[in-house]
């Protein structure tokens, strides 16, 4: 059966950011009458990394989270036909039930009538290069109702790229005021998420227009870009490598140790106790550290000798790494308090994950000749939220390698910046894989 087209009402514009842990979406256009831009829906659901959940999950988490953003349109005439678009969810049961169940989920079909959008930008965590997009356009298509060629609809890109607009921004202004002391040679895109990844952005020859003048400026393109490979093959610096590192470092303790001597230890045998070894300051610091309680509270269990098991015999991978990554928030906590309450151990597993976000952005500098002062650090995933946690990156890359940045800017709902940029017709960088 053909798809048919929606009917026309104002313009509206999706942006689609789908994470390790969750998707976001905002819908972005103009009322009737209005000028101005604005966010008119937003809808959030499961994660859309079709790594991780696969491709039918994935189109099913973007599905539910676009549906709950046109279901919060405004309650207007103009936005009524919008407002009722479904897509072909086939499968029985709730959305809830599917996002937990191991079993496969099968591919939305195309609904009935097209997605009442006339753009869409998906920036999603997993699409990594070419044998991705073959994956994931099509499906995209299918569930939007949109028949090739749609490559004027459909855009599909990493998720850093949402945040390129920012970077595109700040280069245009910056190369159209001749005043400018500082000269914009381009940008990184820092992700610190579920996962890591960055990407460099510049002109397509990074000495064009020259440093200080005023021509027009040019699109930025997506030069390359470092990490990005996964929980498996890395993801250093994200909250997932805080949580792995805080289960390996208790766990070495562990070995080291058995229990700690204090921690729930009320049958101590004295004999025992002669014969373990004396701490060292590090494991001094992991005993008395407030993460031992709340780490084995996190996954249920009472002692470090069962905190291996608890841990494999979770249901499903996803489920695991996201339990995993969820104790970043706890290390956060921890090593964030006030003065009095600061935890050493928190701390240090925080500073090994600076340490290696600071390196990423250093090797991508050097690889494409990008000077701090002169280029924007865009900040981008949950791991910013973190104030605290942000100076102590920044702070890292002062120390290590002398980086002064030209601008700085932590990105809280790329969803909606893309979107309004998306909207407003706004340049935004070309990706090198689509």
């Amino acid at each position: 059966m053909p798809v048919e087209t929606a009917v026309e009402g104002p313009a509206l514009y999706l942006c689609i950011d789908g994470g390790g842990t969750k998707t976001n979406v905002s819908i972005a256009g103009r009322r009737w009458g209005e000028k101005e831009v604005q966010i008119l829906g937003r809808g959030q659901h499961g994660s859309s990394n079709h790594t991780g959940v696969g491709v039918e999950r994935a189109m099913r988490a973007i599905g539910e989270a676009t549906m709950e953003a046109l279901r919060s349109l405004p309650d207007e005439e103009e936005f009524r036909v919008a407002r009722s678009w479904r897509y072909n969810d086939d499968e029985e049961g709730s959305s809830a039930d599917r996002s937990c169940s191991a079993t496969p989920a099968r591919r939305p079909g195309a609904p009935q009538t097209a997605a009442p959008f006339a753009k869409i930008w998906a920036g999603l965590s997993g699409v990594d290069g070419p044998q991705d997009l073959r994956l994931v356009r099509p499906a995209l298509a299918s569930l939007f109702g949109l028949s090739p060629p749609y490559d004027h609809i459909l855009r599909v890109t990493n998720d850093c790229d949402l945040l390129s607009s920012v970077i595109q921004r700040i280069y245009n202004d910056n190369h159209l005021a001749p005043e400018s002391s500082t000269p914009c040679m381009g940008g990184i895109v820092l992700i610190a998420g579920t996962g890591s990844i960055a990407t460099a952005f510049g002109p397509p020859s990074i000495t064009s227009p020259p440093l200080g003048s005023s021509s027009i400026p040019h699109v930025l393109h997506a030069l390359g870009r470092l990490g990005g490979y996964g929980y498996l093959l890395g993801d250093e610096g994200s909250s997932y490598y805080v949580g792995q590192q805080t289960i390996k470092q208790l766990l070495r303790f562990f070995d080291r140790h058995q229990e700690p001597r204090p921690f729930l230890d009320t049958h101590r045998d004295p004999q025992v106790e002669q014969v373990r070894r004396p701490m060292g300051v590090d494991d001094q610091m992991i005993e008395r550290s407030s993460l031992l309680k709340e780490v084995l509270a996190h996954f249920q269990v009472h002692r470090l000798a069962d905190l291996m098991a608890s841990i494999y015999s979770m249901p499903s991978e996803h489920e695991r790494k996201l339990r995993i990554a969820g104790l970043s928030r706890l290390v956060m906590r921890a090593a964030f308090g006030d003065d009095e309450t600061t935890d050493p151990f928190a701390r240090s597993i925080l500073q090994n994950a600076a340490c290696r976000l600071s390196e990423l952005v250093e090797d991508l500098c050097n690889l494409y000749n990008l000077l701090p002062a002169h280029t924007v650090l865009c900040l981008g995933g949950g791991m910013w939220s973190y104030s605290q946690f942000r100076l102590l990156v920044l702070d890292t890359m002062r120390t290590k390698w002398n980086a002064l940045w030209g601008w700085v800017e932590t990105i809280d709902q790329p969803d909606q910046l893309a979107a309004i940029s998306l909207a407003s017709n706004l340049p935004s960088s070309t990706p090198p894989c689509n």
